[in-house]
């Protein structure tokens, strides 16, 4: 509040607080969530950007492998297992599958079986080996090709 007057006190402008005693309008300063300079009305943070602290200062993009879906927030939301997002990453459905990694956009992942490999990030589904390759791990991103004089039918986990 800002002192006027001698004893009346004024409000702070919108999304903004001070400390009790205070007698400046510059002491008015932003909400958590809310950007903007001291002594002046705030703006809300919009979706995929975060401001966790009261005072003036810019909103933050969310870093990757998290969002942020609702404006004016004080912090960001981790994607689930074994998926990633942009940053500045607004929805859940922005966190897909990584890499060795099937499942739903926005959903936990699910890595690869041995045998299968993924290479992209997405929601698309594990592929098997093909003949003459071969994968002996889970999650896997590629397939290995096997050695000279040797073979390994369709889905191989080993040579």
């Amino acid at each position: 509040l800002n002192v006027t007057a001698g004893s009346v006190c004024s409000a702070c402008p919108a999304d903004t607080f001070s400390l009790a005693g205070s007698d400046a309008i510059a002491d008015c300063v932003c909400n958590i969530g809310y950007a903007g300079s001291d002594g002046s009305a705030c703006s809300a943070c919009l979706v995929g950007t975060y401001k966790g602290v009261n005072g003036s200062g810019a909103c933050s993009e969310c870093d990757g492998g998290r969002y942020l879906n609702v404006t004016a927030g004080s912090a960001c939301v981790t994607c689930p297992a074994e998926t990633d997002s942009l940053v500045g990453s607004d929805a859940i459905f922005d966190c897909v599958c990584n890499v060795g990694y099937e499942g739903s956009d926005g959903a936990a992942c699910r890595g690869c079986l041995v045998g299968s490999f993924k290479g992209l990030n997405g929601s698309g589904s594990c592929s098997m080996c093909a003949a003459g390759t071969y994968l002996n791990v889970t999650a896997g991103s590629a397939c290995i090709a096997c050695p000279a004089f040797t073979d390994a039918l369709v889905g191989s986990d080993a040579i």
